[in-house]
């Protein structure tokens, strides 16, 4: 597994961990320890995705933050590279 796979498999980890605690916080919303490591989460996943981003290009659309030309077709896209 190369450094992109690497990367990518840990930030989708991150999202799906984040998708399950927001569903435990649905239903168990004044659980301060699941709303402090949701928040911790998140900051990560912003971490993971502007370290992708820096090194690979934009995840998203409008990810990237190039704003001087339109550069998600610029590289590969995610799923286009193996």
């Amino acid at each position: 597994m190369n450094e992109r796979e690497q990367l990518l498999n840990k930030l989708r980890a991150v999202q799906f961990a984040l998708v399950d605690l927001g569903l435990f916080l649905d239903t168990h919303p004044k659980q301060q320890q699941a709303l402090e490591m949701y928040k911790q989460l998140s900051n990560e996943q912003k971490r993971l995705s502007d370290l992708y981003e820096q090194s690979f290009g934009p995840l998203t659309a409008g990810g990237g933050g190039n704003t001087d030309y339109w550069d998600w077709v610029a590289t590969p896209f995610p799923w286009e590279v193996c």
